[in-house]
């Protein structure tokens, strides 16, 4: 028998408008972050929404504190722009590390060694690639800075919740707060809310689908251990692998989660991450994201308790942080005017209208075969949607092109694309389907984008001659398996 749904009519039917600009971003993830950011550098009146109290989505509260594939397999970065500069704004305060520059693209056995213990993001098919890991909370002050010295007004705490529409036109966004409803009118309106809750109410096609069997399918709780003794878990796992592997075989048939990740960041050295998988029948689903709610900190304890009881090293081990925002991976797609696929996967020509070249690092002989893949601004634009963009891992793509290239990095990308051409379409008085894309082009290349036939020179690797391993920061015992210097 079908559910009856009960309606009742809304008693407020009038909303207060707080402000009108020139580009309203809403949500304040990976995406949000590099549209703002752009879109305010770049001259427009800007407005960011975020639902949390930071910046940053999934890189700072989600706890997926890793920001991958910036290299293809020869060590040339293909991610950088705003994606680099909070990468190299973490860097004074060592709240960042990843191979040095001149180590990107190595193949050489001792030095893919050292980084494949310090953290599987950085080593590819044998190579040496460009991944940082980040701290979390410092991200949180850095993003905080670059927005605001973008000028970018920001509405934290504040959940928007539908686009203003008028036919086919955004017009503006309304947002929910302590302070009540409260709208926002702008010109251009973008979507980085991740999951694309905005595209519903702006009827913009998109699809749902995602195999079960792939990595977007699955959220995530995140957590870290504190008090770890490396050296003494070390030891037991290189003195007795067999009985290892066997309590984690256990581990994990009792649904908690076996193995982690070493922080790797200075003054963490007793810190394991964990980054446990769970499946889901959606991601926009309110009982299915409470449901993983508890079920991801039943297993938290669970698996805590274990390592505490049966492995050396976590005696004196205590949960020190889950992820105040639970890890999401996959939901809607936008119907673009272009829709990225599986077949762009395996194509070496770059579009026309190309924001952004993506690294594809995760596939075997085919990602050898076709290092790098070709993003065109056509994805960013929802069909039949004027003065919306959708800046996210919701960009028109489907589940396999989404499953390789919706990560921190990819979003900050789409971001940075999106809020350049919103600010270029507001001063050519023209949405952002009809800007001259030259111009957009020529734009994201002066702020170091690298583009087909463009390469920002402040990337480019100089030939040093051999580089040490140890030229980068590794702290604690994180170096124990790393080759002796010479």
């Amino acid at each position: 028998m079908a559910k009856v749904i009960r309606t009742i009519p809304e008693p407020n039917k009038t909303v207060n408008v707080v402000k009108e600009c020139d580009v309203v971003v809403v949500g304040g993830g990976p995406g949000g972050i590099g549209a703002a950011i752009a879109a305010g550098r770049n001259g427009a009146d800007t407005v960011l929404i975020e639902r949390f109290g930071h910046l940053g989505g999934m890189g700072t509260g989600g706890l997926v504190t890793i920001i991958p594939c910036l290299s293809d397999f020869s060590g040339v970065m293909q991610i950088g722009g705003i994606n680099q500069e909070w990468i190299e704004r973490l860097e004074p305060r060592e709240a960042v590390t990843h191979p040095p520059k001149e180590l990107w693209g190595s193949n050489d056995p001792r030095i893919v060694s050292s980084w494949g213990t310090r953290s599987f993001f950085t080593v590819r098919e044998g190579r040496v690639v460009y991944a940082a890991l980040i701290d979390a909370e410092i991200s949180k002050c850095i993003l905080n800075d670059m927005v605001k010295e973008a000028k970018v007004k920001t509405y934290l705490h504040s959940w928007g919740t539908m686009p203003l529409m008028e036919g086919n036109k955004a017009v503006g966004v309304i947002f929910e707060s302590k302070s009540g409803r409260q709208a926002i009118m702008a010109k251009v309106v973008i979507d980085s809310t991740g999951d694309g809750d905005l595209l519903p109410f702006a009827h913009a096609g998109f699809d749902t689908d995602i195999d079960p069997k792939i990595r977007i399918a699955n959220l995530s709780l995140c957590y870290w251990i504190d008090g770890v003794n490396f050296m003494r878990y070390d030891d037991y796992r290189k003195d007795n692998p067999q009985k290892y592997s066997e309590l984690m075989q256990q581990l994990m048939k009792m649904g908690g989660h076996p193995g982690g990740m070493r922080s790797n960041l200075k003054n963490q050295e007793n810190v394991m991450w964990f980054h446990p998988r769970y499946a889901c029948s959606s991601q926009i689903d309110v009982e299915e994201i409470s449901r993983v709610e508890f079920l991801g900190r039943e297993k938290m304890l669970l698996t805590h308790d274990f390592l505490k009881k049966n492995i050396p090293g976590f005696e004196q081990s205590f949960i020190v942080l889950s992820c105040p925002q639970l890890g999401t991976r996959g939901a809607r797609r936008v119907h673009g005017d272009y829709m990225l696929t599986s077949k762009d996967l395996v194509n070496n020509e770059p579009f026309e209208d190309t924001i952004a070249i993506f690294p594809d690092l995760d596939r075997g002989e085919t990602s050898l075969k076709h290092p790098n893949t070709f993003i065109p601004y056509r994805t960013l634009l929802p069909k039949g949607v004027e003065n919306m963009m959708v800046a996210c891992r919701a960009f028109s793509s489907d589940q396999e092109a989404n499953n390789f290239f919706n990560l921190i990095p990819h979003c900050v990308a789409f971001g940075e694309a999106a809020g350049t051409a919103a600010a270029l379409s507001v001063k050519s008085g023209v949405s952002p389907r009809k800007l001259d894309f030259s111009l957009l082009r020529k734009q994201l290349i002066a702020q170091n984008v690298p583009l087909p036939g463009a390469y920002p020179a402040k990337y480019a690797k100089k030939d040093t001659g051999p580089v040490s391993v140890f030229e980068a920061p590794i702290w604690g015992r994180n170096a124990a398996s790393a080759p002796p210097r010479h």
